[in-house]
């Protein structure tokens, strides 16, 4: 196992679904990105390749740190080499009405987790944000079924998360292009549909979920720490800690050694040795 499972107070988890969104005009798609622990530093390792001609720094940069067009070419190459981590769908005010973008969100988000739930998968889920929004994507889920997974919020994930980095940037490249009408439906670098009318029946339960069920959100009692450097969310990756609100501290060390140590003795040297020049 390359990186430390995370671990709550009674469980351990190998695996996770990350979940981001991004809205471009009147186009929001959301993205999940499901990997486990030892698939993470493979994910990392690719935003650093693909992202390298660009200058892009995971765990400092964002989608939103550049133009779409300086991003194109190297979310096209990522998300090749990610795609079987990814699922994404697409909503557009105008042709499907819902205006509530964080309901969309909600709804989405929860399709693609029960998605994976029906598969048998017991991951983590981790939503990008605060409790505000990990309470509405349970109600949605709670539409589709009583089996609710472990889930836990944290606010900026992209920041501390290669999965969570991945969805965002996915999620991004792919709103701006199908708003931008640059979206190839015969080829496309991945495939996104609009959930309301490719899943309309999902779509409906779970936005039922939303009115008809009252859901009590425990957050998953992950660490919790804030990193304000680099160096200091990295730490955070690996220890398998959440951003979960303004109280939260950063780790006692930030140190990278244990992190270098454990990556190159995984096999990821490239990896290491980036981490340990930082």
């Amino acid at each position: 196992m390359t990186l430390p499972l995370f671990k709550t107070n009674s469980a351990s988890f190998a695996s996770s679904i990350a979940l981001d969104a991004s809205t471009v005009g009147g186009t929001t798609v959301t993205v999940a990105v499901h990997s486990t622990r030892e698939q993470e530093p493979e994910i990392l390792s690719s935003i650093y390749e693909h992202g390298a001609d660009i200058g892009f720094k995971p765990f400092y940069d964002k989608a939103n740190n550049y133009e779409h067009t300086e991003l194109q070419g190297f979310c096209e190459n990522l998300i090749h080499a990610n795609r079987a981590h990814l699922e994404a769908f697409a909503h557009s005010r105008a042709r499907d009405k819902n205006t509530n973008l964080q309901q969309v969100e909600a709804v989405h988000s929860a399709i693609h987790v029960n998605d994976l739930l029906v598969l048998g998968l017991t991951p983590l889920v981790i939503i990008d944000g605060n409790e505000q929004k990990a309470k509405p994507f349970l109600e949605a889920l709670s539409g589709l079924t009583d089996d609710h997974p472990t889930t836990a919020h944290c606010q900026k994930s992209e920041f501390y998360y290669p999965n969570a980095l991945l969805a965002d940037l996915t999620a991004n490249y792919l709103a701006h292009t199908l708003e931008q009408q640059q979206y190839d439906y015969m080829n496309p670098v991945f495939p996104v549909v609009h959930a309301k009318q490719a899943r309309s029946d999902e779509w409906g339960q779970a936005f039922n979920g939303m009115y008809q069920n009252s859901v009590e959100y425990t957050p998953a009692q992950l660490p919790g720490h804030r990193g304000d450097s680099v160096r200091q969310r990295i730490c955070c990756w690996y220890k398998g800690a959440v951003f979960a609100d303004q109280g939260s501290q950063p780790p006692i060390s930030d140190s990278l050694n244990p992190v270098v140590r454990t990556l190159e003795r995984d096999g990821f040297d490239n990896l290491g040795s980036i981490l340990r020049g930082l």
